[in-house]
């Protein structure tokens, strides 16, 4: 099978997941059994090797993650409920004006991004998002979208992240130059991402 056609049964088994956990109301573990299961099939892994297959892929996946995000969830859950997050933010509401909130908080997410996986991170800064929202009276997704934007650029594009890392070692480019093209361009690609992200109408979700 071509990489043309397994990208796009990548592609295709994305939007299943999503349509069966936001319009189905699936649950995404759930959600996510039933389409690796269907991917597998779908690509010609043997019916026999299929489980075996998913036991393997998630198995590695969790032990690379879940110390790191486990982690991270009590380090997060510990700042909410000792009010440090919503103190945080009614300090720089009080000091930065309600406007300048999201773009603040933006900000700090891309520069936390570049040290720190998407996924710690996003889980650090959670409850922030939330105690800024809380206190300017607005729709914490009008915080989360921009925010969860810039991170996953900055994950997907510029070392020392993996994915880039490993780009960059199979293109034979040196990381160092790549840091330094891939961090304008990941800036501008935020900032767009920012702006975007304020087009959408939150206040339906509430």
């Amino acid at each position: 099978m071509s990489a043309g056609m397994l990208l796009f049964i990548a592609a295709v088994a994305v939007a299943v997941l999503l349509f069966l956990v936001i319009k189905v109301k699936m649950s995404a573990f759930v959600g996510l059994l039933l389409v690796s299961l269907g991917t597998a099939l779908v690509t010609g892994i043997p019916i026999s090797e299929v489980v075996p297959t998913m036991v393997e892929g998630m198995g590695k996946t969790l032990g690379n993650v879940m110390i790191i995000v486990g982690l991270g969830a009590m380090l997060g859950r510990l700042i909410e409920v000792a009010g440090g997050a919503e103190s945080l933010a009614t300090y720089f509401t009080n000091k930065l004006g309600h406007t300048r909130i999201v773009g603040a908080v933006t900000i700090a997410a891309f520069i936390l991004g570049i040290p720190v996986f998407f996924d710690v991170g996003f889980i650090i800064l959670a409850p922030i998002v939330f105690g800024f929202a809380k206190v300017a009276k607005i729709n914490p997704l009008k915080i989360g979208l921009p925010v969860g934007a810039v991170m996953l650029t900055v994950h997907v594009a510029l070392p020392p992240h993996p994915g880039p890392v490993a780009a960059a070692e199979i293109l034979g480019v040196d990381p160092g130059r790549m840091i330094m093209l891939a961090l304008p361009i990941t800036a501008v690609t935020a900032v767009i991402g920012f702006f975007a992200a304020k087009l959408i109408d939150t206040d339906k979700s509430r």
